[in-house]
């Protein structure tokens, strides 16, 4: 029964992974079979903030309107990226290309091809749904099986001498406490010692500039433990230009008070690495790690490495005891 729920999740999964691109797939092949380009004129152009709690991303919109080739006219819209959104004029011309069977169906821009995620999300899906697949079949035939009586199975065991495979382990709470504890502190530490190194990186040779505020976006993601260990993720996407007159895109994450205070298309500083300019970061940041971490985590390994040998201690006296 575990085998076919199992199924069904990843059926599931793969169903919505399939749905999630359908409309781009179909709309890119009506605009690559019969697709037609006009030039159409930008009624407004629309910035979408990011909510102040972190519920939705930035998104850049250009609403327009065009004539087809028979005469009707069309309203449209489309999310372009910022760079586009800003070269873009409002009020002024941008060719679209829109499907002479169904008007409605428009995009800007020449291209007619599935988005690079598009594609991704397709083969997750398929993959996802055709393993889900095999194992309901799997799980289906499964149930058809005849299963043995388990008291007669039971007798049959007795009888063919003492039960092999089994095999009791006991493990000393000491040891599993203490290899969790150590592991956690190691942890701590190594995250705490490469924020440190980075934080030294950025004030030996990193360079400030302004930079502007293009996106806000907010990601939820669960460690690996559990559920119950979901960080979020408060992401700034910014352009700066370095001292050579280089333009580059990039990101930071930041805490939810100053990912709040950011608005889109506002100035703000950051620092930049001069011999890689990709490397960069808000300046002064308050969502690095504090260096706390490292006295919390070289005090859990501490009691880690304590507790695991006293576990090992306790084991091997033991041993002893039953020469």
């Amino acid at each position: 029964m575990s085998l076919l729920f199992f199924a069904f999740v990843l059926l599931f999964l793969g169903f919505i992974f399939v749905a999630l691109t359908a409309k781009d797939t179909y709309y890119a092949y009506r605009l690559s079979t019969d697709g037609r380009m006009a030039t159409a004129t930008v009624v407004q152009k629309i910035l979408r903030r990011a909510g102040a709690k972190g519920t939705a991303d930035t998104s850049y919109e250009i609403d327009y309107a065009f004539t087809t080739a028979e005469g009707r006219r069309v309203d449209g819209s489309d999310a372009v990226d910022p760079d586009a959104w800003e070269r873009i004029a409002e009020h002024g011309p941008v060719e679209v290309r829109y499907s002479a069977s169904a008007p409605s169906i428009n995009r800007i821009g020449a291209t007619a091809g599935v988005a690079a995620y598009a594609i991704v999300f397709l083969i997750v899906g398929s993959a996802l749904g055709l393993i889900g697949a095999t194992l309901a079949v799997k799980g289906l035939l499964a149930l058809r099986t005849p299963v043995l009586n388990s008291t007669a199975s039971a007798a049959a065991s007795n009888t063919n001498g003492p039960r092999r495979w089994q095999v009791g382990i006991k493990v000393s709470p000491w040891i599993i406490i203490g290899a969790i504890l150590l592991i956690v502190g190691l942890s701590f530490r190594l995250i705490s010692e490469l924020e440190l190194r980075e934080d030294r990186l950025f004030e030996a040779e990193g360079v400030t500039a302004t930079a502007i505020v293009l996106t806000k976006s907010s990601r939820v993601k669960s460690g690996p433990q559990s559920a119950h260990s979901q960080q979020t993720h408060n992401i700034v996407g910014y352009r700066f230009t370095t001292s050579d007159g280089t333009t580059v895109r990039s990101s930071a994450d930041v805490d939810l008070p100053t990912w709040q205070s950011i608005r889109e298309r506002d100035p703000i500083q950051i620092v930049y690495l001069r011999d890689e300019p990709a490397r960069s970061r808000l300046a002064n940041p308050s969502s690095r790690a504090p260096r706390q971490y490292t006295a919390l985590g070289s005090a859990l390994a501490a009691v880690g490495a304590l507790f695991l040998s006293y576990g090992l201690f306790r084991v091997i006296q033991r041993r002893r005891n039953r020469r």
